[in-house]
This record gives structure tokens, C-alpha cells and sequence, in this order.
């Protein structure tokens, strides 16, 4: 049975189809680098995958309707982890920008607040900040 077709709760569901998409971010450059594919393992053991799942998902071919947690903080996290991700290479090209981009926007960022977010972690991360102040400081540029 395929991996993306099996569902037992809507959370599992949620976390495949992120992972997927950070899968997408990964091959954009054609490339999987070994620093893409550690975080790729560890991003997918914290969302609670074996890694035979992981591989089968990086495998994988299939694109997925992205449905983004309730919660900000959670929407925010995935935003951070897409960005860590397309940095861990060590360069971000305007391929990844636009799936960044893309991802914030079916996370349910508004478009005019996305450039400010993706900047702000584009920062934080080459800074090597904590998520947790980086969330913590976007609330305060927004004014939640």
C-alpha cells in the first residue's frame, strides 16, 4: 500500500503532506545534498515517521494537498523548517524562494506580511537563531 494513501487521523495526513513538500524543496536544485537528506531524517522521526517511511516518501513522485495546522505557532514552525531547509545548503535560489513563498501562502500567511516573515527567517536561521525568539520577534513586527 502507498505510504501518501494511508491515513489512520488527520494529523498523520497533515504531517505527510508537509513532509512531502519539504521532499519537493529538497529536489528543486535536482540535488539531494547529504545535509538536506540528515534534516530531512530528522525533521521526519519529530513528526513521528520510521525511517523506511521517510525514504519511501523521499522516493516518492506524488504531490499532496497541503491542509496547515490551526495553530500559528505550528504554521510558523513548518515556514521555519522550509527555509532551514532550502538553506542547508548554503545558498537559497529563486526556485526555492518561490516554493518558500508558495508554502507561506497555503499556510495561510497573508501575502503582504510573507516578505517580512521569509526575510525574518532567512535571518534568523543564517544567524542560527532559536525558532521560538524568531516566532516570538515576527508577533511583535505583525502586532499580534
Amino acid at each position: 500500500m502507498n505510504l501518501l494513501n494511508y491515513h489512520h487521523h488527520p494529523l498523520r495526513k497533515q504531517n505527510i503532506e508537509y513532509f512531502v513538500h519539504l521532499v519537493q524543496i529538497t529536489k528543486v536544485d535536482k540535488n539531494i545534498s547529504n545535509s538536506e537528506l540528515e534534516l530531512l531524517h530528522r525533521i521526519g522521526r519529530k513528526l513521528g515517521f520510521t525511517d523506511p517511511e521517510i525514504e519511501t516518501l523521499i522516493q516518492s513522485t506524488a504531490k499532496s494537498d497541503y491542509v496547515p495546522p490551526y495553530e500559528l505557532s505550528s504554521r510558523f514552525e513548518q515556514v521555519y523548517e522550509i527555509v532551514k531547509m532550502t538553506l542547508v545548503d548554503g545558498t537559497i535560489d529563486k526556485n526555492e524562494m518561490r516554493l518558500a513563498t508558495g508554502f507561506a501562502v497555503r499556510s495561510g500567511f497573508k501575502e503582504n506580511e510573507i516578505p517580512k516573515l521569509l526575510s525574518l527567517l532567512i535571518r534568523g536561521v543564517t544567524e542560527g537563531k532559536d525558532e521560538d525568539d524568531l516566532f516570538k520577534e515576527y508577533k511583535k513586527e505583525i502586532k499580534f
